[in-house]
């Protein structure tokens, strides 16, 4: 039995190595205002096993009547499909705007921002803004919205073009290729911007 042991161990240490590492994937898009570059943004996709990781990072300086710039950080992460963490940071010209996060504790969703506790959100979240950067929603008809922190509806206007109305009055159009995020047309409260993907990376 013990001999049977050690070689047990002797072949998962010898196979080990040759296991499937983590699935990395990377895309790179340029913020784009009134046809020039304002920006960058960095998203990355790791999968390993059961757990789904997404970070997004993005930083633009927009000239209106003074300059504004905006830093975002977000991680969202799922766990056999299951939204488990949702985190976005920003700034505006260094000072804190949203802090919010969304976790969730296998019956609801612990939800808060930057002043304290913001309630709760009592359902499974399967999909997140976060993710329609490398999923196209086919067949989803919402998605988590990490900054208002509810869900949002998401509307099909052509094949590969999807649109969602924020509760702001502001909307997010995502067209898509092969299933990746190819162009974002944002309405935000300070401009109308593009991200553009980087096809050269």
């Amino acid at each position: 039995m013990k001999a049977l042991l050690i070689f047990t161990v002797m072949v998962y240490n010898y196979f080990q190595p040759f296991m499937a590492p983590p699935i990395n994937k990377e895309l790179n898009y340029s913020i784009i205002k009134d046809n020039k570059m304002i920006g960058k943004i960095h998203v990355e996709r790791s999968l390993k096993d059961d757990v789904t990781e997404y970070l997004f990072e993005s930083r633009a300086k927009v000239k209106l009547l003074y300059s504004i710039e905006v830093y975002d950080k977000m991680g969202v992460t799922f766990k056999q499909n299951i939204l488990q963490q949702a985190r976005l940071y920003r700034t505006m010209n260094g000072k804190l705007k949203v802090n919010n996060t969304a976790t969730w504790n296998g019956s609801f969703y612990h939800l808060s921002d930057k002043d304290g506790a913001n309630g709760s959100l009592k359902q499974s979240i399967f999909s997140s803004t976060a993710s329609l950067y490398f999923n196209e929603p086919r067949n989803i008809k919402s998605v988590f919205s990490e900054k208002f922190q509810k869900m949002i509806p998401v509307r099909k206007i052509t094949s590969g073009k999807y649109r969602i109305d924020l509760p702001n009055g502001n909307s997010t159009t995502y067209t898509y290729s092969n299933g990746i995020c190819t162009l974002v047309e944002a309405d935000t409260d300070f401009a109308n911007l593009k991200f553009v993907l980087d096809q050269n990376r």
